[in-house]
């Protein structure tokens, strides 16, 4: 018995250790800086890039200092001010932050900034990460000297193109960082919750960085089509980018948003306008933060699930709500005689338009100075072809993971280990390079070959080729692509050429993982 327990004792601590060490690989592995400072704002613990941003030898270097001991002290009273409203906020936040580098440099910084919480829930210090994008305003400036009319279409898609790479260079270490919250049992409930909205944050940072260039491509679409057509919509990837776009349009007020998608509405799909449907959402919750207008403790919160053979997304608020005839006059669809009254009012025309269009139904339940909850609810369809909705596994499986970016080779390892310790006989291959996976399943029998279960990233930085390549040169059928870019239709018609599943890289932490 006492070696049982020596045993075991062991097994948790060596558990604590490689989530310590995950957590540590993610953290270092994001293209940015990473700090968190206690009450007083002193610095407890930072990355490798704030280390070398600072010139500093180790992070020892480092720790025990406030703002006012850095290059950056003559900006230490602005930094100090947005720490202390994260603290009495008890909230992540998101600003833009100027500071010095250890040469001197002055550098603009888009910064998030969460507070960290004790065991009864105080708060004892802030969390931050920033994104250098000193580049991007220095291009912005350019682009208002020189008026944007001058500027050619060949240098805005060179723009966007950096905008959506550094979107998925930001993505990859998110996705495996929200996949190890969600599993990493042994991190304390509140740190994990502090950890999910900084990780939320930046996430929001991404899909912010993408947001002007899919408008005009959606201003192209209505301009040259009377009526957009409708086609199989993935609800919780647009409510996802539409959040984050909400979060930046009203980052100066005080309202909070909520987002909660059920797992069996992660993959839900709904035949739809996507233009106009993400229209009618962005009314509703325009609506719901008027209603929150002079409300300390505003939340809209977007609950999304499923009911029988439908998808219901639920906007609601904590405002000031409706009387029963008003919630009537809308039930009835009559128009509102002034503006915005009560906050509800502007928009409903085209949220009206848009149920009848795309087979839609709308109920609303409101009480005065208790808020209001509207619901829409669409026909769940087939879910495109184009998406992967499992991973299908068996005792002899071999998973093998094709990724250049570590981080997300640990969140795999956390998902499947469950099924490794399970299963003696199922192998997990990882790789960074696409000709080594080629070699390895060179090296591979006909009947291991056909137990393969191929998980490829798209994009493979300094390599010759994509992975979707290197999957029709494995001639693995059945693979699966994870990647950010599963928006692209090039890259999903050549996987559908190549009958691959794409599966975004933001919910490899939610897809199922099946066993037979």
């Amino acid at each position: 018995m006492g070696s049982a327990k020596k045993k075991n004792g062991e097994s948790v601590n060596t558990t604590h250790f490689l989530q310590a060490a995950l957590l540590n690989a993610v953290i270092n592995s994001f293209n940015g800086n990473y700090w968190w400072k206690d009450i007083h704002g002193v610095y407890r613990e930072c990355n490798q890039k704030l280390i070398a941003l600072l010139g500093l030898a180790s992070a020892n270097d480092l720790v025990g200092k406030t703002d006012y001991e850095l290059p950056w002290k003559k900006n230490a009273d602005q930094l100090m001010a947005n720490d202390n409203l994260v603290i009495s906020r008890k909230e992540a936040l998101s600003y833009e932050e100027r500071a010095i580098d250890a040469k001197g440099k002055e550098h603009i910084f888009q910064v998030t900034k969460a507070p960290v919480f004790d065991e009864n829930n105080e708060v004892i210090g802030t969390v931050g990460t920033s994104i250098d994008i000193t580049a991007q305003k220095e291009v912005e400036k350019l682009t208002l000297e020189n008026e944007r009319q001058q500027i050619t279409l060949q240098e805005k898609e060179k723009f966007a193109q950096l905008a959506r790479k550094v979107a998925h260079d930001i993505s990859s270490p998110l996705g495996a960082l929200g996949t190890m919250i969600r599993l990493c049992d042994g991190v304390p409930e509140d740190q994990r919750i502090a950890l999910a909205r900084a990780t939320e944050s930046i996430t929001d940072i991404a899909n912010n960085l993408l947001r002007n260039f899919r408008q005009q491509k959606n201003e192209q679409v209505t301009a040259t089509s009377e009526v957009e057509p409708r086609q199989p919509l993935l609800v919780s990837d647009l409510l996802i980018e539409l959040l984050s776009e909400k979060k930046a349009e009203y980052s100066n007020s005080q309202v909070r948003f909520n987002t909660i998608i059920l797992d069996d509405a992660q993959f839900a799909f709904i035949q739809c306008q996507p233009i106009e449907f993400r229209r009618a959402l962005s009314n509703l919750i325009n609506n719901a933060v008027d209603a929150l207008e002079g409300k300390a403790d505003g939340v809209v919160t977007i609950h999304t699930l499923t009911y029988e053979n439908r998808v219901v997304i639920e906007v609601a608020d904590n405002g000031c709500g409706m009387p029963g005839m008003m919630v009537g006059r809308m039930q009835r669809r009559q128009s509102f005689t002034s503006g915005k009254e009560n906050g509800h009012g502007l928009g409903l025309q085209q949220v009206w338009d848009t149920l009848d269009y795309n087979e839609g139904a709308m109920d609303v339940q409101s009480k005065p100075r208790q808020g209001t909850t509207i619901k829409l609810a669409f026909v769940m369809v087939a879910a495109a072809n184009w998406i992967a909705q499992e991973i299908h596994l068996t005792p002899h499986s071999i998973i093998v993971i094709l990724d250049d970016d570590e981080s997300i080779h640990a969140a795999w390892n956390l998902r499947f280990s469950s099924f490794v310790t399970a299963n003696p006989t199922l192998r997990l291959q990882h790789f960074t390079q696409g000709q080594e996976v080629l070699d390895f399943l060179a090296t591979l029998s006909q009947e291991e070959r056909d137990h393969v279960v191929f998980l490829s990233d798209y994009e493979l930085l300094h390599q010759d080729r994509n992975g979707l390549q290197i999957i029709e040169a494995s001639e693995i059928k059945g693979a699966t692509l994870v990647t950010s870019y599963y928006s692209n239709q090039k890259i999903r018609e050549e996987a559908g050429r190549l009958g691959v599943r794409v599966l975004p890289k933001r919910m490899a932490s939610v897809i199922p993982v099946n066993m037979n």
